[in-house]
């Protein structure tokens, strides 16, 4: 007897034309693609057609339709609030070119069922979006005002205009030479194959880009993002190439922009932190997405997939995709909580994801968005209103390398321009003012500990971009601070306790020399004092290992050896 298969197929109605847009194994499957392709601009029917096949005959049977009327059907370009200065045609290709177009033409991408850098690199689609009434010319104006406002080099709005038109025109002219090539294909080679085939053919940059291409080519024939998602996680996972992984994390990347399948990724959110939460842990590549037992075409196994990709770091990317789209959202207006007084909550647990220990998850520009966040939950504007939100927020950081992450971020944003007062004024507050270690850490944490977290402190400004002057003022203060904590509360006298045998105070003491213990200045000259006057004992290795039991003795200064070449004391 002959098995019975069942498809369930999802048309759409665009311009009075019927066309097949995906399909499913499943009716409730069919039923909620088919409602959220009826969402799309231009779309004004869908229908699920379940097709039954049994050996040679087949039967169709609609089983879901809806519509909707027309309205107007006009796509315009979407807001962008900068655009960075591109030098050349393939800056569009990058990250920042890629945000920009995928925002700008977000409206056209999501109704056409294509990918930024698929129309990039597959003629016939760059040719349709050029052609689209008169969105590349509202979309290069646009951009050339902001450019033109922001950098000066680019010269006027005209200029800047007139060079963008060059660039499309070079993407234009390589896309047509890669239109008339016969590449391997990815369907019939695998995807594998295809990246060493044209590995083989040319440079590292040409075979880039013509990876690419043979990516457009395969995915453009997928209408639905998470389509194109699943396929591109799929090529990405085992891939061992380079430049197989790089191709693949810029596909993913676009996808990512698309707002369903960001939705269709993390499942049904409470609330927006919620759904923000999600996002982070998907970047940070932590996200739970409860995979286990779940079919390989389920969005579960692929949201799986994707967590273990941007966890291992092959998805540099993607995290760029995903973190501009949390910050935009962190500092939009819409709330976090749906519950009253639940503004303040929701953003300390975004903060703490955001900053599971001392770095902020997207940089100067997530600080500042932060600081508005905070802004609006005060209900404070203008530029006092973003003083007195950073204030507000410190406390919420909790740990003094916490909070110096967050000014040291803030102060490389654009906020720097219009508060920076107030970000020196609480630099100074927090690590220039304190006469002492412990008014800088309250908490009763060891003195170990203590010494760490304001050498990690030391170690955060010193490598930050702060102005040289207070950059100098407070590491040079917190030196002093550490200097002045290590005499007064007696730890080097307390760690050299003669009662104690010799090895065990000298690896005490070392320890006291590390670079991640006391930082290289007024402090560590103390405990670099003891060590050296140790070291200079008559008979000192000797003496070291007294009280060390035979077979041990080689290990212990073996280990001391190392331990001094660490501390920089053997170079």
């Amino acid at each position: 007897m002959a098995t019975k298969v069942e498809i369930f197929e999802i048309h759409l109605e665009r311009d009075g034309q019927w066309r097949i847009d995906s399909s499913a194994h499943s009716q409730p499957e069919a039923e909620d693609l088919a409602k959220k392709v009826l969402n799309r601009q231009g779309v004004t029917g869908v229908r699920v057609i379940k097709e039954t096949t049994r050996g040679s005959t087949a039967r169709e049977q609609v089983v879901f339709e809806k519509t909707k009327s027309g309205g107007s059907d006009k796509i315009l370009v979407g807001e962008v609030d900068s655009a960075p200065l591109c030098e050349d045609a393939d800056a569009l290709f990058g990250s920042d070119g890629r945000l920009v177009l995928n925002r700008l033409f977000r409206s056209y991408l999501d109704k056409n069922g294509v990918t930024a850098s698929e129309v990039m690199h597959e003629f016939r689609e760059l040719r349709r979006l050029m052609d689209a009434d008169t969105l590349i010319m509202s979309g290069v104006g646009k951009v050339a005002s902001l450019q033109a406002k922001a950098y000066p080099q680019a010269g006027d709005a005209a200029a800047r205009r007139d060079a963008l038109f060059g660039f499309l025109d070079a993407l234009s002219d390589r896309a047509r030479t890669a239109a008339a090539k016969t590449l391997p294909t990815i369907a019939r080679d695998g995807y594998e194959a295809v990246v060493d085939k044209l590995s083989a053919l040319t440079d590292d940059e040409d075979c880039a880009y013509l990876i690419r291409v043979a990516i457009a080519r395969e995915l453009v024939q997928q209408r639905s993002y998470f389509g194109k998602l699943s396929q591109a996680v799929a090529w990405a996972t085992p891939s061992e190439s380079r430049l197989g992984r790089e191709a693949a994390d810029i596909y993913i990347s676009d996808t990512l922009c698309n707002g369903e399948t960001l939705q269709d990724l993390l499942g049904p959110q409470n609330n927006l932190a919620d759904a923000l939460g999600a996002l982070i842990e998907l970047a940070h590549g932590s996200f739970d997405a409860a995979a286990e037992g779940k079919p390989d075409d389920a969005p579960e196994a692929t949201a799986g997939r994707l967590t273990e990709l941007f966890a291992s770091g092959a998805l540099p990317e993607s995290k760029i995709v995903l973190v501009d789209r949390i910050r935009r959202q962190m500092e939009g207006k819409s709330t976090l909580s749906r519950e009253d007084g639940g503004e303040e909550e929701a953003l300390k647990g975004l903060i703490d994801r955001l900053m599971p220990v001392d770095s902020l998850l997207g940089g100067g520009q997530m600080a500042e968005a932060l600081t508005h966040r905070q802004s609006r939950i005060i209900n404070r504007g203008g530029v006092n209103g973003l003083r007195e939100a950073t204030g507000r927020l410190l406390p919420t950081f909790g740990d003094p390398v916490r909070k110096a992450a967050y000014l040291i971020s803030l102060s490389e944003s654009s906020l720097a321009q219009i508060i920076g007062d107030e970000i020196a004024t609480q630099l100074e507050g927090l690590f220039v003012r304190p006469d002492s270690v412990k008014q800088i850490i309250r908490d009763n944490r060891p003195p170990n500990k203590k010494m760490q977290t304001v050498t990690a402190v030391y170690h955060k400004f010193r490598n930050s971009s702060l102005d040289d002057t207070l950059k100098t003022r407070i590491i040079n203060r917190l030196d002093h601070l550490l200097a002045r904590y290590i005499t007064e509360d007696k730890i080097l006298d307390k760690l050299d306790d003669p009662s104690r045998p010799l090895h065990v105070r000298a690896f005490m003491l070392l320890s006291m020399c590390s670079p991640d213990m006391l930082p290289e200045g007024e402090a560590s000259k103390l405990a670099r004092a003891i060590v050296v006057k140790h070291l200079r004992r008559k008979n000192f290795e000797s003496e070291l290992v007294a009280h060390v039991p035979g077979p041990e003795r080689e290990r212990v200064l073996r280990d001391f050896h190392v331990q001094l070449y660490r501390c920089g004391f053997m170079q």
